[in-house]
């Protein structure tokens, strides 16, 4: 019940009531949960190493800020984190997600170990603790050495266990699915528009990319439209792609918008030398990517365009974005913040967690639930259109398994 109740938008306090358990009881069970999730898809994983094998995988990446109140009225400010998540774009199937946070460090004991070392002398990547942000770089202030990112201005690293630099989530996040799938003919990559993704992805994949197994797409879509606006911009694409079937009329819908990205494409490419502003408009229309653009961060200048062309077509973010979605719409904790101000420009979000470790181990157990045990139109999970079961499985298989 309580498993039930987490993934069902129930707030803390009120599965403590409704279940008649005290909090101590209730994160005891969090950590259960997330251990028995662990087990059971590291069990289940295992066939992507050794069974399935995949012709392309069609892969989502895109990350997601969280919010987390303060835990002492002595220091207001919040910390915020931020989720990195991967997603197939055929099947749904969510193949990992990690806070940038590490709960096993003690900040107390690393902090008195990087001033015994020289760390806060050395600029970032030399350093000892470079994947971490320091809680000794917050008192030196603008006399940090170079190359040493800080927390964002108005925010404090947390209370307990250390924030973890993106560029290493990424990279370790990128080895980490080449690692998972060893046994994938060639993948595409569609990636948020952020320099540490890409440069993540180059460093891990540059002997893919250099075999032409391994493409990356920027996508930018137009979030902040109005419904209206969304669904002129969709009324607009499919006026535009009807129109072009008189000039087609021996192509399908999607042939005739592999051609016209392949044009428009081989047009920005004379005029743009730097390959990540070879910006082509997708002509697929699509309420939740309106205005979707798309650039290719692997074209070396002698790629076949139609390659190029196609995976431009179906690059899309939305597979990451809806569990993004889920995820803050199924667990109240890490819901879009609710804010109340308080003293001193500083807030205090409804509902947001205090403790990022608790947040974590819920996340990778509703990755679990949702590619598991959450179906979709079809009646089908994400792991079932992937391979790895052949029905739904019950939150209690799922606790249960040894």
């Amino acid at each position: 019940m309580v498993l039930n109740l987490l993934v069902n938008k129930m707030p803390m306090r009120r599965i403590c009531e409704v279940a008649d358990v005290q909090p101590a009881v209730l994160y005891s069970r969090i950590h259960f949960f997330h251990k028995q999730a662990i087990r059971f898809v590291v069990d289940r994983e295992r066939a992507l190493q050794e069974r399935l094998s995949f012709q392309k995988l069609r892969i989502a990446v895109d990350r997601q800020d969280h919010t987390f109140n303060w835990a002492s009225s002595a220091d207001r400010r919040n910390t915020k984190l931020s989720a990195t998540g991967s997603a197939d774009c055929d099947s749904g199937y969510v193949f990992g997600i990690e806070l940038d946070f590490d709960s096993a460090r003690n900040p107390f004991e690393v902090d008195l170990h990087a001033r015994e070392i020289g760390d806060y002398e050395l600029t970032g990547p030399f350093r000892r603790y470079a994947q971490f942000f320091l809680p000794g770089d917050e008192e030196l202030g603008k006399a940090v050495p170079a190359g040493v990112a800080l927390a964002e201005e108005g925010t404090k690293l947390p209370a307990s266990g250390l924030r973890i630099h993106a560029e290493y989530v990424l990279m370790g996040h990128f080895q980490f699915l080449r690692w998972l799938m060893p046994n994938v003919g060639a993948f595409d990559f569609y990636l948020d528009q952020e320099p540490n993704i890409r440069g993540a992805f180059l460093a891990a994949c540059l002997d893919l990319v250099a075999q032409k197994r391994a493409d990356a797409y920027f996508v930018r879509i137009g979030k902040e439209l109005t419904i209206d606006e969304r669904k002129l911009a969709v009324a607009h694409s499919e006026t535009y792609l009807s129109g072009l079937k008189k000039q087609y009329p021996t192509l399908t819908r999607r042939q005739i918008a592999h051609e016209v990205m392949k044009q428009r494409y081989l047009q920005v490419r004379k005029s743009e030398t730097n390959a990540a502003n070879r910006w082509v408009t997708s002509i697929l229309p699509h309420m939740g990517e309106p205005l979707k653009e798309v650039s290719c961060l692997t074209d070396w200048g002698d790629d076949d365009v139609d390659r190029i062309a196609g995976g431009m077509l179906s690059a899309s973010l939305h597979p990451i974005d809806r569990f993004f979605m889920l995820l803050r719409r199924r667990v109240s904790l890490l819901e879009r913040p609710i804010a109340s101000a308080s003293s001193g420009h500083r807030t205090w979000y409804g509902y947001s967690a205090y403790n990022p470790e608790i947040a974590q181990k819920i996340m990778g157990l509703f990755r679990v639930i949702y590619n598991y045990s959450m179906t979709g139109k079809d009646g089908r999970t994400p792991a079932m259109r992937l391979g790895l079961a052949e029905k739904p499985i019950p939150h209690k298989e799922i606790l249960d398994f040894v």
